[in-house]
């Protein structure tokens, strides 16, 4: 999406539009009003000042003896007539016939006007003046007097009050619109509040929206948001309840036939009937621990549980229990299991966390080959308290390392008969605690490390222990 698809969409360019295009056109429109108001008091004063001109000059045109008119003033009075600090006077005196009396006979010539005053624009030397002509009388013969002067003054009167109106425009259209953006941006607050408050949320949260100061323009879809948020939280507290029961369900008589198996494997003589029953055994306790994982992934769904309590966990102690419960089966399988530990100590749920990791541990040993190592390490990094389990097994591949966080998705690789849920159970357990999953390979690329970042909450950095790292010395021999 473009920029300018973004302004035409945006609530805000919506409203600063609205707002601030017909205050300018009203601002505008007034600066032309204004100008158009003001300009002509000047253009008649200054025709004013011709005028007088015109008088001084008329009152001193008398008739000679013989009836013709002649202008009887002084070198230095016409001096004063013609003097201009900005623009150059012209005049001229024509009789009732046209006939040229004094002054400047190239003048354009108004003297046949029917009226006593009159003021026109026109162009004399190849320069713009404005004439005033005036009409009257000497004794019982008629001329006039036509003043001349270029519109200097006037065009620098204009241009000033031009200037000053549209510096003027500038700073209130600058004003208008700081205001326009303060109110529009401070109306819009409750919307970005909120917009805040949902772009906080996590996927999972599903909680009503605060109301709040939600504007009551948009307090409907707030409801309607709510009202969807009711619906997903039940389906998924649903889901959950339906998972939760449907565990507990089948974990007592798995537990049950499960013993059963174990007792009949033991007293069963005959080989080709143990070997079935512990097929049957095997089934079963796969079947358990699956079980057992969807009862884990239930409880650990985020979205259906808001009223964890967090307490200080020690991840060491994490490790040290995971590694005391997997050694019989590291053992049994040859493989070199062992740990790495720094001390340190995150808000969060142990027992959810322990078991993640037991879930991490349980994919490393299943996918790992007789011969090859597990190693559980714990610590913290850069400040950041980490608990991760490496294998030198099989690997995920590269491009399936976000697919198997899916639920029952199992790599294209991969060994055994899992059901593909011990990447998603952690997933769930990493975003309750508001951490950071981190699939990659093995030492020397070979196999797969998974490192779970916690945030911190009283962790001891790893520089203030006694010891740099100390190996724990439960190890399976291969």
């Amino acid at each position: 999406m473009t920029a300018s698809t973004d302004h035409a969409a945006s609530i805000r360019w919506r409203l600063f539009g609205t707002l601030f295009v017909p205050a300018a056109a009203v601002l505008i429109a007034g600066t032309v009003t204004t100008y158009l108001t003001v300009v002509p008091p000047f253009i008649d004063a200054y025709d004013q000042a011709l005028l007088e001109s015109a008088l001084a000059i008329a009152a001193h045109v008398q008739p000679d003896p013989d009836g013709r008119l002649e202008l009887f003033l002084p070198p230095d009075a016409l001096a004063i007539v013609r003097a201009d600090s900005k623009d150059s006077v012209f005049f001229r005196v024509t009789s009732a016939d046209g006939a040229f009396v004094a002054g400047d006979d190239d003048l354009p010539d108004v003297a046949r006007v029917t009226r006593s005053r009159l003021e026109v624009d026109a162009e004399y030397r190849g320069m713009p003046v404005r004439l005033v002509g005036y009409r009257t009388y000497a004794g019982n013969f008629p001329f006039t007097v036509t003043m001349g002067e270029t519109t200097h003054k006037r065009d620098e009167m204009r241009s000033r009050i031009l200037t000053s109106a549209l510096a003027t425009d500038g700073v209130v259209l600058g004003l208008i619109l700081t205001l326009i953006w303060f109110s529009v941006n401070r109306s819009l607050a409750p919307l970005r509040a909120l917009e805040d408050q949902i772009s906080r949320r996590s996927a999972n949260d599903l909680t009503p929206v605060a109301v709040g100061d939600v504007p009551a323009e948009i307090r409907g879809v707030v409801a309607a948001l709510n009202r969807l948020f009711g619906l997903v939280r039940e389906g998924a507290v649903s889901q959950r309840r339906f998972l939760d029961n449907a565990a507990h369900q089948l974990r007592t008589p798995l537990t049950g036939i499960q013993a059963q198996l174990e007792l009949m494997c033991h007293s069963e003589e005959d080989l080709v009937r143990r070997q079935r029953m512990l097929r049957i055994l095997d089934g079963a306790r796969r079947l358990s621990y699956t079980t057992h994982q969807l009862l884990t992934l239930a409880r650990a769904d985020e979205s259906a549980n808001r009223r964890w309590e967090f307490e200080d966990v020690e991840l060491t102690a994490i490790v040290e229990a995971v590694i005391t419960e997997s050694f019989s089966a590291a053992e049994k399988a040859g493989i070199d299991l062992g740990a790495e530990l720094q001390h340190a100590t995150v808000r969060g749920i142990g027992w959810l966390l322990t078991e993640a990791i037991k879930a991490l541990t349980n994919n490393a040993l299943e996918h790992t080959p007789r011969g090859g190592s597990v190693t559980l390490r714990c610590g913290t990094e850069a400040g950041v308290p980490y608990i991760e389990v490496v294998d030198t097994g099989v690997g995920i591949p590269t491009l399936e390392r976000e697919r198997v966080l899916e639920r029952f998705f199992r790599a294209s690789n991969a060994r055994g008969s899992g059901s593909g849920l011990g990447l998603a159970i952690v997933k769930e357990v990493t975003e309750l605690h508001g951490g950071t999953l981190m699939i990659g390979a093995g030492p020397a690329a070979a196999g797969t490390r998974v490192r779970v970042e916690l945030p911190t909450g009283g962790a001891v950095d790893a520089n203030t222990s006694a010891g740099a790292l100390a190996p724990v010395a439960r190890r399976a021999a291969g």
